[in-house]
């Protein structure tokens, strides 16, 4: 992207805001008040959602032609993309890592001037973790003979967390990672459980390996084998592409997000919650918690199903597809980010990261000062049954729960450590949730039909994408609404 286009679009956007300005000021001095701006509630196309799929899908429309008004319910830009600014570092409650293979993401960083740096180097500070069970620690020496460890053959020398991602790999259920929303993979769509079971592994190694801990729903009982084969496959092939390239970007990911919403013609309008979509021959509106009405040809909605249930939308969502939006499901993840006033591991002699089975869960150190090894913060992952554990708490009370867990684990922190940062996704009424969870059964049912087009209402965001997940999902669905919009209009 060349400067002369940054800089046209830039001064396009400087004239029209000195206009207005201009408008203004005669207004004042000649005691006659402006009209009614109506015409910045209506547009071509309606956004509604401020994250990277819906300012995505916005600029592919602008760069048609098409005006675009984006509306965002939260007062910030980003959606489930979210820098913690205020804690060093700039930890990521949201996206975190960005691989090789994201080729739409790097491109938006690229063209909005947003510079990512080379994380790799941080990596192996950042993923390592020491097993903590029973509220002690289990060195990788004591692990293979120790009673807790129900593992069986090779599994019994490796930590817990890596035994799912392993068996899955090297099973290999899927020829393609893309297979898995093809119909003949609809067999595999049975929980994670029962497809282990199948395959000889116990009910104890299943709860070690992924009860404890789960990345995806609440247990190996309410998530799809299917998106996990998924899950594996693509990352395995995300690593392929670079294996020595993760990326972050400069000051922390939502600045990506920010610098796309600054380059749009219009500005988004923040603190719009949309209560109500509905579309007939004549066109389309949005309708705020507030009373705004937004106009437009069409409507792009990002919103996770988990948020759109709760919307009114007419003509009502019928069949499969209302099937999808009322049960698809959203990750419970709570984080907790900690700031050690003193380095507690230099005096306990194990380093900050923790596999646990109380309410801490995964415990990760964010290695972001001058020296990888440097940790500048801590974040607890609560996810599943910890993280509604967490949730059901005010959040001091829940706060004070989970350094006084922390101080009991480690003893050598106490008095060593503060919550700097906390993030309930489940309770941010604009996600309800974190990632899309595929349960047993939904990706067969539904997942060809669940996006399609709703009379002039469009859907995407990465609950919608097929052959890519977070960050690099919610792009790949912006490319493909913005096409049916095209189409449409």
């Amino acid at each position: 992207m060349t400067k002369h286009y940054f800089s046209r679009r830039l001064n396009r956007r400087t004239a029209l805001k000195g206009a207005t300005a201009a408008a203004v000021a005669t207004s004042v001095a000649t005691g006659m008040a402006p009209k009614p701006a109506r015409a910045l509630n209506e547009a071509d196309v309606i956004v509604i959602g401020a994250g990277l799929a819906g300012l995505g899908a916005a600029h592919a429309l602008e760069d048609e032609g098409y005006s675009v008004q984006v509306i965002e319910g939260r007062e910030r830009i980003g959606g489930r993309l979210l820098s913690l600014s205020n804690i060093p570092g700039n930890p990521e409650a949201g996206g975190n890592g960005i691989a090789a293979g994201y080729g739409r993401i790097i491109d938006a960083a690229e063209r909005f001037g947003v510079k990512l740096n080379n994380i790799m180097d941080r990596a192996p500070f950042i993923l390592k973790r020491n097993i903590f069970l029973d509220g002690k620690y289990v060195s990788m020496k004591d692990w293979p003979d120790h009673p807790r460890n129900v593992m069986k053959g090779p599994f019994r020398e490796m930590p817990p967390w890596a035994f799912v991602p392993l068996y899955i790999i090297q099973n290999k259920p899927l020829e393609s990672y893309e297979d898995w929303y093809d119909p003949k993979s609809a067999p595999l769509d049975v929980s994670l459980h029962q497809w282990f079971l199948s395959q000889g592994v116990s009910e104890a190694e299943i709860n070690l390996a992924y009860n404890i801990n789960s990345d995806f729903g609440s247990s190996s009982h309410a998530v799809s084998a299917l998106m996990l084969m998924f899950v594996y496959a693509w990352g395995m092939m995300q690593r392929g592409i670079e294996p020595r390239g993760t990326y972050a970007a400069e000051g922390g990911n939502q600045r990506i997000p920010e610098a796309m919403a600054a380059r749009l013609k219009n500005d988004v309008h923040m603190g719009r919650k949309v209560v109500g979509i509905s579309s007939n021959d004549g066109g389309a509106q949005v309708h705020c918690a507030d009373g705004t009405i937004y106009r437009g040809k069409r409507v792009v909605c990002s919103v996770p199903f988990s948020v759109l249930r709760t919307i009114n939308m007419e003509p009502a969502l019928t069949g499969v597809q209302a099937r999808a939006v009322q049960t698809l499901g959203a990750q419970l993840l709570t984080q907790t980010h900690i700031v050690a006033k003193k380095p507690f591991w230099e005096d306990d002699g194990v380093s900050e990261g923790m596999f646990c089975d109380n309410i801490l869960g995964s415990v990760m150190g964010q290695h972001f000062g001058d020296k990888p090894e440097d940790v500048t913060s801590i974040t607890c992952w609560h996810r599943g049954w910890k993280a509604r554990k967490v949730d059901q708490l005010p959040e001091e009370d829940a706060k004070r729960m989970i350094v006084q867990a922390f101080e009991e684990t480690r003893p050598a922190s106490k008095g060593k450590i503060e919550v700097a940062g906390f993030k309930s996704w489940h309770n941010d009424p604009f996600s309800s949730g974190d990632w899309a969870v595929w349960e047993p059964g939904q990706i067969s049912s539904f997942i060809n039909q669940m996006a399609e087009p709703h009379h002039r209402i469009h859907f995407c965001g990465e609950h919608t994408a097929k052959s890519n997940r977070g960050m690099e999902g919610a792009m790949e669905s912006a490319e493909r609404v913005a096409f049916e919009v095209f189409d449409a209009i």
